[in-house]
């Protein structure tokens, strides 16, 4: 082999891996987002809305959701 043929070949090796590690980084971010839109976009598994001061006056509908679950807790 000689020196231009090596380095080709180290420059082709470096591409690959590149391309690998990025290829990589899309799929662990991409199944991220898909685990996150399968939960509703919360990232915790019960509600962060329990823990806000404004919980029972808020409008959105994670906290309606959240205190709809919290009175059917209490009702059983």
């Amino acid at each position: 082999m000689t020196l231009p043929e090596t380095t080709n070949q180290r420059r082709q090796w470096l591409i690959r891996t590149g391309r690998y590690m990025l290829l990589g980084g899309l799929s662990v971010l991409s199944l991220n987002l898909i685990d996150r839109a399968l939960r509703g976009e919360c990232v915790r598994s019960e509600s962060p809305c329990q823990s806000c001061e404004l919980f029972k006056a808020c409008e959105l509908s994670k906290a309606a959701e959240a205190r709809r679950a919290t009175t059917e807790g209490n009702a059983s």
